[in-house]
């Protein structure tokens, strides 16, 4: 393990433990709701999407690497559910999103599957290219710079809107 997977690893930690404290109050019940503010729905991404289409992404690391992401890859009906482009809507009745639970397992599962991946790679494998496609190559030069954005800033965005779905609910800050 070298410097560049330790920055990784060590930021993204932070991160993962920063979604364990947004979600502190957090019900099943209000986990896939979207808030109400005057009478009118706050078209904002609740936890259970958010941390949803955070899951999808730790599979895309272990592609990146050239790996398997077969143990950690969301069904084919959850990465509907929370790929790219995917509306988030609000579920009164837990009958769209998956459980809470579920949720949570396979974000936690996901990432510490893809940051023991990291953590195993050396700082010329981070500094080369990656298994991405073509736009990931112009956006990403590194294997180290895709990682890092997945593990870290698209990660953190995410966490952002649960913390404003956070203050819509009442819930107030998590820190």
């Amino acid at each position: 393990m070298g410097l560049t997977a330790e920055t990784i690893t060590g930021t993204a930690t932070r991160g993962i433990g920063l979604a364990g404290m947004l979600l502190q109050s957090v019900t099943p019940e209000m986990f896939a709701r979207l808030p109400v503010k005057d009478g009118a729905q706050v078209m904002t991404n609740h936890p259970a999407f958010a941390m949803g289409h955070l899951s999808v992404y730790p599979s895309r690391v272990f592609i990146l690497v050239g790996r398997n992401p077969e143990e950690i890859a969301l069904s084919d009906e959850q990465e509907e559910l929370f790929k790219i482009g995917a509306v988030c809507v609000d579920d009164p009745d837990g009958s769209i999103y998956p459980p809470m639970e579920e949720v949570v397992r396979s974000f936690q599962n996901g990432y510490a599957a893809a940051l023991q991946l990291i953590l195993e790679l050396d700082d010329e494998t981070l500094a080369g290219p990656h298994q991405g496609g073509e736009a990931y190559q112009k956006m990403f030069p590194t294997l180290g710079v895709a990682t890092n954005f997945l593990l870290n800033s698209h990660l953190m965005m995410h966490l952002g809107q649960i913390s404003a779905w956070r203050r819509f609910m009442g819930l107030g800050s998590a820190m």
